[in-house]
């Protein structure tokens, strides 16, 4: 194969697929080494998806494909001041946290899937069928006439919002190289966070101008553009068998396992204590099913799979397993750092929701200049485990000291503490992601972001719920025996305290809820030390795989080309691989 100045890229000269990069051990191992067996791979494999572009149609498909991963973070985080004008016009009642809840479980039940049906049907197919999904479900979103409608139209967004997270950050990784990966990697997690962000203003300004309607029907008028973009820019990487073959392929067992141990699961678990008992027959039969469930969905994916959406081999490399644990793990501190900070503003330092939002962007903004940064220092470096060592230390100190949030904390404390959390969320979001690129096959970045996303968002799950547990309980035991407390009214104070203003409280009896709130809130608190703690003690098993491309041996060149020369899954990547990504 000849060399392409124009394309973006590099093909692996590893054995086995992997990509390009080496650990400071590997460096002194002989350059000569034969491929080593073929060990639990799939029975069939789809390959790869590299696409050889021009830098600048491969700078306007990037663009293309940033605005349409931050108008799905859009699409969830707007709706969030858009939320009582829904509840007031649709009657939504104690079914209120369902408008987000529906949308969370359906993009967490497709999250897995995604990754295995873009190496099927190819990425550019899905990603437009995702699209496609969110906007038709946002559209009808603004149609809706009852909460039922509502909650259903959601859950068809979330189906394509989620698929469109995965998708993005796989297409990403198929046309950048792992030694530049990082840098694209970082503007993504940029774009995230500003999404986060900017969401809530966006759906409050919207609401006081117009109506909540609008919320839903502009995501689709923003992701036009974008969607067409991708259409014509981004190439479309064929894949070999007719339609009929392609869908003998999928995991159909593994597919339904997973949805419906997640739905088992996070249905009950989103609910307890405020939509149903937490000891009702519904919620011990569902999260039992689901637990069951889920381990059959294992041992399916194991034993029974030819083509897994969750192949296990993804767990084989230590170095993998270990950023998987912490990828659970951020995802219970990053969740709950996001919903519960918002809430203490409002709750106990009494800030409009508007206030809130705006005392957040401490977080968003420094979430978004040092993930950019982080994907700088991995592509002039070309190592990720500093900026998740150095991350999660941060963000361990910045849990820490939020314990020290009271009813009376000044403005400048605030948002220091609130910069130290984002930034160690910005070290760590994108280049966890990175390093699991590093050590893992290139054929297996779909299911492997897949599977990352995944984690993430179940780990978000169990932690808001723990979260609510902590709370709930909390309020429990430090208004029991308080006449002027009832028990009904626990499950509406564990969301918001704004409640008080309406049940009639004196200035004494708020001042006890309140410390009671607190002090559940610094319980939560703790909680998150130890998640972004134990995240920290997990570095130690993480590595430091190199992610610069290492010139291979002439012989071993040939034999590459030789190797990949029938399959035309991976492409010669050029030799402009370091001024492109640069």
């Amino acid at each position: 194969m000849k060399d392409d100045a124009s394309t973006t890229g590099f093909k692996s000269a590893l054995p086995e697929g992997r990509e390009a990069g080496s650990s400071s051990d590997e460096a002194t191992a002989p350059s000569r080494t034969p491929p080593a067996a073929k060990d639990d791979s799939d029975v069939e494999s789809v390959g790869g998806q590299r696409n050889t572009m021009s830098r600048k149609r491969m700078l306007l498909a990037f663009s293309a494909l940033s605005v349409c991963l931050f108008v799905s973070f859009i699409d969830q985080t707007s709706v969030s001041t858009a939320v009582p004008a829904i509840a007031g016009d649709l009657d939504t009642g104690t079914a209120t946290s369902w408008i987000g809840t529906s949308f969370l479980i359906a993009s967490t039940a497709f999250q897995l899937i995604n990754g295995r049906l873009s190496d099927i049907f190819g990425r550019k197919n899905l990603l437009m069928i995702c699209l496609v999904f969110m906007a038709v479900g946002d559209i009808l979103c603004g149609f809706s006439k009852t909460k039922e409608q509502l909650f259903a139209f959601r859950a068809i967004a979330g189906i394509g919002g989620g698929g469109i997270n995965s998708i993005v950050m796989i297409i990403v990784s198929d046309i950048t190289t792992l030694e530049n990966r990082g840098k694209y990697q970082g503007v993504l997690g940029a774009v995230l966070a500003l999404a986060n962000g900017v969401g809530p203003f966006v759906g409050g300004a919207v609401v006081q101008e117009s109506t909540w309607r609008w919320v839903f029907w502009m995501v689709p008028i923003i992701s036009a553009p974008a969607a067409l973009t991708i259409l014509f820019c981004l190439p479309l990487k064929h894949q070999p068998g007719n339609y009929g073959e392609k869908v003998k392929k999928i995991d159909y067992g593994g597919i339904a396992l997973n949805m419906a141990s997640v739905l088992l699961l996070l249905i009950p678990l989103s609910g307890g204590g405020v939509t149903y008992s937490w000891s009702s027959p519904f919620v011990i039969a569902s999260v039992t099913v689901g637990a069951v469930l889920g381990v059959l969905f294992v041992l399916f994916e194991w034993k029974l799979a030819k083509l897994p959406i969750m192949p296990l081999r993804l767990f084989k490399d230590s170095k993998c397993s270990f950023l998987y644990g912490q990828t659970f793990l951020m995802g219970q501190a990053y969740f709950g750092n996001l919903f519960y900070f918002p809430i203490y503003l409002q709750s106990i330092l009494k800030y409009t929701p508007l206030v809130a939002g705006a005392l957040i962007l401490p977080v968003i903004i420094s979430t978004s200049i040092l993930s950019i940064l982080s994907g700088q220092y991995m592509l002039r470096i070309g190592r990720y485990m500093p900026c998740i060592l150095v991350g999660f230390f941060l963000w361990t100190v910045g849990n820490g000291l939020t314990i020290m949030f009271d009813r009376d904390t000044g403005l400048g404390e605030l948002i220091g503490i609130l910069i130290i959390v984002g930034s160690g969320i910005g070290l760590t979001l994108q280049p966890t992601l990175v390093g699991m690129y590093a050590n893992s096959r290139s054929e297996d970045r779909a299911v492997t972001t897949g599977l990352r996303n995944f984690i993430r968002t179940i780990g978000g799950a169990f932690g808001l719920v723990i979260s609510g547990v902590i709370l709930s309980n909390t309020l429990r035991r430090d208004l029991r025996g308080r006449d002027f407390v009832s028990d009904a009214i626990i499950p509406e104070l564990t969301s918001s305290t704004y409640t008080l203003d309406q049940k009639g409280f004196s200035e004494d009896e708020k001042t006890v809820i309140l410390k009671a709130y607190m002090k559940g809130l610094h319980y939560i608190f703790i909680y998150y030390v130890v998640c972004s703690g134990l995240s920290l003690a997990l570095t130690l098993g993480v590595g430091n795989t190199g992610l610069k491309a290492k010139k291979p041996a002439p012989a071993e060149e040939a034999l590459e080309d030789q190797k990949n020369e029938p399959a035309t899954t991976q492409v010669n990547d050029g030799a402009d691989e370091k001024k492109i990504g640069a």
